[in-house]
């Protein structure tokens, strides 16, 4: 049997890294691009509306604009007014800006399951694939300089709009949804098996149990195996092992094994 993630002994039993400790990056990387994603739904400083000569120049966001300085103590961020007509690119850029949203905070809580579930290479490559498509909605929310309020029209009726500030946090969040499913997509490459076996049919890692006691001389460890079997399901073995020391100085191994089968 090919041996995967990491034969280290670890304190807690939940982190057991069936991946090895290379699936931290994605995380790392999936979790900064969804706050920077939630940071650009909620930002009022998407896109800055230049009108006439004169006139007063509006930041917008998604959702909220930032308020006239000559009308409020300070920048606040104004809900849009109710009568205003919401065109088709500001409701696709609303729309695809938070499906982003919900699509990266979902792919990072199943990313994070990858440190003590195993997931065969298909699975790995669909978290992949799950991710580019997080960073190419993320990037469509830029739709929204097509609005009507860029064209002379709209609310704002602004004659074009630039780049503010939030842009590049949108931009951001884009480019680390897509080198999180890049970094998933090369893991999967490293997942190596058995000839005339599949890549997801045999992973092992062992940790080391909170029960061990070695001031009285007593080491616990878990290992447990996954193995895909020909009817398609998943047996599960987890094998304890305990050593203690006896009297004399003589060390008495002991071993049981529980075994499970799942969907």
């Amino acid at each position: 049997a090919v041996v995967m993630g990491t034969s280290a002994r670890y304190h807690k039993t939940f982190f057991m890294f069936p991946h090895g400790r290379k699936v931290i990056l994605p995380i790392v990387i999936g979790t900064v691009a969804l706050c920077l994603s939630i940071v650009t739904l909620r930002s009022c400083r998407f896109l800055t509306v230049l009108p006439e000569e004169h006139s007063q120049v509006f930041e917008l966001g998604l959702w909220s604009y930032l308020s006239p300085g000559t009308v409020y103590d300070g920048e606040v961020c104004l809900p849009y007014p109710s009568d205003m007509e919401v065109d088709t690119p500001f409701m696709v850029a609303r729309m695809v800006s938070v499906l982003a949203t919900c699509l990266g905070g979902g792919l990072l809580l199943l990313t994070m399951t990858m440190m003590c579930i195993p997931y065969g290479e298909s699975s790995i490559s669909l978290l992949g694939l799950g991710y580019i498509l997080a960073g190419i909605l993320q990037a469509l929310s830029m739709v929204y300089y097509q609005t009507n309020n860029c064209k002379g029209g709209g609310y704002f009726r602004g004659l074009q709009c630039k780049p503010n500030q939030d842009l590049v946090f949108c931009l951001a969040a884009s480019v680390l949804y897509l080198a999180c499913g890049w970094v998933l997509h090369m893991l999967q490459k490293f997942i190596v098996a058995p000839p005339g076996q599949s890549a997801s049919q045999i992973y092992t890692c062992s940790a080391k149990s909170k029960s061990s006691d070695e001031r009285k001389g007593i080491l616990r460890t878990v290992e447990k195996s996954w193995t895909k079997i020909p009817s398609g399901e998943t047996l599960v073995a987890t094998v304890i092992v305990e050593r203690r020391m006896g009297s004399g100085g003589k060390i008495k191994v002991v071993h049981s094994i529980q075994t499970q089968i799942i969907d």
